[in-house]
């Protein structure tokens, strides 16, 4: 890399992540309200518990139907019009013949586990992994441009509309549908702007020859992103067969209000991340100082997240989940849930971090490895902890597992990541300790505030720990660690 490109690449991963933030939250805004709004006024708890046995599937299908052949777009260099038209139509014949798999296995899943209705979401979802052909090489292709605003500006357009159908669709009475009818619709925007934003039209060519190497990192890839929403997903599925639907429900919650924001939060970086290591792949002190600046990003972008929520949760769920369906024994059994899960927050954000670099670096066989271990050390924990803990803790047992199944396949990915392009390990950790620091002070701030206030009103707790938590932070991050606004304006300019 010449010296001109180091800083250009810079300010384009910066300007990326800026882009992915800002996109991040107004998508997170409006998810959050509408999610709010059909948990706590629209939608039943057995209902939402039945729609997650089948959501709990999706990320899995989007990633079997794209097999992994589009991050090689992004990860090679040596494209052709014949290699891309391949690489769709390629696309085109997985995602029919997972179509066809649901047809006729949805249905036997659906009344197996006693829930018809399962069955035929998973089929209606089929039909959205076909859509999706039509925005899955233009949107490859832009993030390997690092054309990050153009997918900023489609992701709010598509997931704010994607909103407020979730909301339309549970006031018709689709209460069951809702999830998918919107995940249908978004998918119909995103793929619309898309094709405005980057146009591509397939040649009818298919060239076997030019797409094996595709293939070849892909089935790698895809096998890792595969296992990977495997065992981040029977976690419901699990609930759901031990606990029962109201269970399954109030897990998914917490689930959603910790996993699925971490994951969110997290995606502003992994956006940028897997184009920026591929272009680093040969610079090893280069992939050392980014994986350093992206693991400092996703540190702070998180870990105030589930310091606040630990601490304000049992207040927000009493004010913000009023259906009559919610009981105030299943409010404490879901805040219960939601504090252990912000345990695992936190290597969750750290681990998603990882196989983006050895997709990036051309070592996609590593990320296999690391999958391996996680789908067998956190589904076995799942089971275990249903089975041995579920008498005396129900379904917080499946949270527990979290907390104990997950931080042995960290461990498995920290080592492949060090040992893959030689991690100083002194640097990184003095790096990210005082992101982590300034987030323990804000934490402890908060907790000694709600000790000494424990007979406040629910409104008035929430806003005084949780306003606390965050200005200490945020307040010591800015004197301590030197992240200020006009640093970070400096960092966009270049």
């Amino acid at each position: 890399m010449s010296s001109g490109e180091g800083p250009r690449l810079s300010t384009q991963v910066n300007r990326g992540i800026a882009w992915a933030a800002a996109s991040q939250a107004i998508i997170a805004v409006t998810d959050l309200l509408s999610y709010g709004i059909v948990v706590a006024l629209l939608v039943p708890t057995a209902d939402m518990g039945i729609a997650a046995a089948a959501m709990t599937f999706w990320a899995l299908l989007d990633t079997a139907a794209d097999f992994g052949v589009t991050s090689a777009l992004i990860q090679r260099d040596d494209h052709t019009i014949e290699r891309v038209s391949t690489v769709f139509w390629f696309n085109v014949l997985v995602s029919s013949g997972l179509f066809v798999f649901l047809l006729a296995v949805g249905p036997i899943y659906g009344y197996g586990i006693g829930k018809p209705v399962v069955g035929w979401l998973l089929i209606a979802y089929g039909g959205k992994l076909l859509l999706q052909n039509v925005y899955a090489i233009p949107f490859a292709l832009l993030r390997k441009d690092l054309r990050f605003d153009d997918i900023a500006k489609a992701r709010i357009i598509a997931h704010t509309l994607e909103s407020v159908a979730r909301v339309a669709y549970a006031l018709l009475g689709f209460t069951v549908w809702c999830w998918t009818l919107a995940a249908l619709t978004r998918a119909f925007v995103f793929g619309v702007i898309i094709q405005i934003r980057h146009p591509f039209v397939p040649k009818r060519v298919f060239q076997v020859r030019e797409v094996l190497p595709y293939i070849r990192f892909g089935l790698r890839s895809a096998a890792s992103q595969i296992l990977f929403r495997l065992y981040v997903s029977v976690d419901v599925s699990i609930a759901l067969a031990y606990f029962g639907d109201s269970a399954a429900g109030v897990y998914a919650l917490a689930v959603y209000i910790v996993l699925e924001p971490v994951k969110t939060i997290s995606n502003v970086v992994i956006d940028v991340a897997f184009p920026t290591f591929a272009q680093l792949r040969t610079d090893r002190p280069g992939l050392a100082t980014q994986l350093i600046q992206f693991t400092r990003l996703n540190l702070l972008a998180v870990l105030p997240f589930l310091c606040l929520i630990w601490l304000v949760i049992p207040e927000g769920l009493r004010l913000f989940v009023t259906g009559h369906d919610w009981t105030p024994d299943k409010l404490a059994v879901c805040a219960d849930a939601t504090r252990i899960l912000c345990i695992v927050g936190t290597l969750r954000a750290l681990g998603y971090l990882g196989p983006p670099l050895l997709d990036g670096v051309g070592r996609p066989e590593l990320t296999l490895r690391y999958m391996i271990v996680a789908t067998i050390a956190v589904p076995g924990s799942f089971l275990l902890g249903a089975k041995l803990l579920g008498a005396e803790m129900g379904v917080v047992s499946i949270a527990v597992s979290w907390a104990v199944g997950y931080p042995l396949a960290f461990a498995a990915l920290a080592y492949l990541v060090v040992d893959t392009i030689d991690l100083p390990l002194r640097p990184y950790l003095r790096a990210s300790w005082g992101i982590i620091a300034c987030c323990a002070a804000g934490f402890a701030a908060g907790f000694t505030l709600s000790v000494l206030m424990p007979h406040a009103s629910d409104l008035s707790r929430m806003l005084l720990i949780g306003g606390t938590c965050l200005t200490v932070t945020f307040l010591l991050v800015g004197y301590w660690q030197k992240i200020t606004p006009r640093s970070v304006l400096r960092s966009l300019k270049g």
